[in-house]
């Protein structure tokens, strides 16, 4: 994914977040109202290596009676609250990791993650170390992609050891969801698996790449060791946005048949960063139990990125301004339902029926 697609999006620094009462656990079904939806942003370090970590949670809350949404910064339509306490419903809720592009933000999908948390579940939009807007680097954005889903296993298991968060969480309802990098690291850690060779050519092709510093290519290492294995028991599906570059990393046929869970892939027809028939389709045909959605028209990579404002629309028009004839509202509309959907169905999340 290109920079300026992750650019819509506001790390937000506050993390002052309240300690509730632990919910009761219930078995019950999820109501058939929308809740409101709070936010924070949860940082954690690392205990194997240091490295600070963190994600934006977003879940079903209830807000303080006169509280505010947040104003994210180039980004419109969102209803978030601000840590806001967390729904007082006793329910153990599902929970999806979501997986920025390269060079992107978890802020930037915060829509997505309102979409999913106004019907039950928590959402952590991870932003991945030193590959996100704020703090990137091609040697974790072009080198050590493995570790994307590495953070993510760590922020599941974070989640889940909290105190505050961890009670609010089924364990055995736990998806993934990712865009364009992020969807190839949701296919990964879903149990696809890259050629090695592939993998290190890959590699080798950035560590000679001339026009980077010499510093940073003398810590690329070329080695597809830590590759493997990265499979995590926990993740039940998974819904990857426009994924890629899923050949060039080394998802080949083989590697791809080996996908351990449903997944759901969906990109836009006229998507130039990550061109269906190579990515999306080429995956969904060799994953055994896959379902492609191609969301036809002009509708290009950036669509799954939030609607933005007018700043938005002045300074990243790539990113935030779309063809004539493609509507995002709409279509977020469309993506939303469809992840929900597909989430419902292979978490095995139970719905009261609406009146």
């Amino acid at each position: 994914m290109r920079f300026l697609a992750g650019a819509v999006g506001l790390v937000l620094l506050a993390c002052g977040l309240a300690v509730w009462p632990r919910p009761a656990v219930a078995e019950a079904e999820l109501p058939a109202a929308l809740y409101p939806v709070g936010m924070t942003q949860v940082e954690y370090v690392d205990p194997a290596d240091g490295r600070r970590l963190d994600y934006m949670l977003i879940y079903p809350a209830a807000p303080e009676p006169g509280a505010t949404p947040v104003k994210l910064f180039m980004a419109t339509d969102l209803h978030l609250y601000p840590d806001a306490p967390f729904a007082a419903d006793g329910l153990k809720h599902p929970l999806v990791i979501f997986s920025h592009g390269a060079g992107g933000n978890g802020a930037g999908y915060a829509w997505f993650g309102e979409y999913l948390a106004a019907r039950g579940y928590v959402v952590a939009m991870v932003y991945h170390y030193r590959a996100n807007t704020y703090d990137s680097s091609a040697l974790y954005v072009r080198n050590r992609l493995w570790q994307r889903p590495r953070d993510i296993s760590l922020d599941i298991t974070h989640l889940l050891e909290d105190k505050v968060w961890g009670p609010r969480i089924d364990p055995n309802q736990i998806g993934v969801a990712g865009h364009s990098q992020g969807g190839f690291t949701s296919l990964w850690i879903g149990g696809a698996e890259v050629n090695p060779d592939i993998y290190e050519a890959f590699q080798r092709k950035w560590k000679e790449n001339i026009v980077l510093p010499e510093y940073l290519r003398e810590e690329m290492r070329i080695d597809a060791g830590p590759t493997r294995g990265l499979r995590d028991d926990r993740i039940k599906a998974a819904f990857a946005m426009a994924p890629g570059d899923i050949q060039g990393f080394g998802m080949d046929e083989e590697g791809l048949r080996k996908m351990a869970i449903p997944a759901y892939l969906i990109v836009g027809a006229a998507d130039t960063a990550t061109p269906p028939e190579e990515n999306a389709a080429f995956a969904a045909k060799y994953i055994p139990h896959a379902k492609l959605d191609i969301l036809p028209g002009d509708v290009g990579h950036e669509i799954f990125g939030n609607e933005c404002d007018e700043l938005g629309r002045d300074n990243y028009p790539d990113a935030c301004v779309d063809p004539p004839g493609v509507d995002r509202a709409k279509l977020h509309e469309h993506i939303g339902n469809a992840a929900l959907r597909f989430f419902d169905a292979n978490l095995n999340v139970q719905r009261q029926k609406s009146d």
